[in-house]
């Protein structure tokens, strides 16, 4: 089961950092001139993903380790508020992303704030997993 469990951690780690990588270009980490629009919607795709093996591997961590749900400490459930709410972000952003291609100067700015709820999230998501597991 330790094999199991170390494989899933893997899985959830590697799906931590292309949920991460999605938001390089909103960093300003690619470059001078900003990535080219392709590069920007393959690591939205990459965020994508990470997120769908964040939300398989952890759960199946849980149930590895605990059996179950029951037992996990407050800071856990913290944790998957930030979880919800980076889900928002990135819907938010997703949705006002493809107006903004369409030509709505408005959907910009939500486009903005959901990629910031995003982010803000997925640090405390970091944070929240270090007091729950730790």
């Amino acid at each position: 089961m330790d094999v199991a469990f170390s494989l899933l951690l893997i899985a959830h780690l590697f799906g931590l950092m292309l949920v991460a990588a999605a938001f390089l270009p909103l960093l300003g980490m690619m470059g001078q001139g900003g990535a080219a629009p392709q590069t920007n919607r393959l690591l939205t795709r990459f965020g994508h993903y990470g997120i769908i093996v964040l939300l398989l591997s952890g759960p199946l961590m849980i149930w590895l380790r605990n059996g179950g749900f029951e037992g996990v400490s407050h800071w856990f459930w913290a944790k998957m508020a930030f979880v919800v709410l980076l889900g928002a972000g990135v819907v938010m952003s997703a949705i006002s992303a493809r107006k903004m291609r369409a030509g709505d100067a408005a959907a910009t700015v939500r486009v903005r704030a959901g990629r910031i709820i995003a982010v803000v999230s997925l640090l405390a998501i970091v944070v929240f997993a270090v007091l729950a597991f730790n």
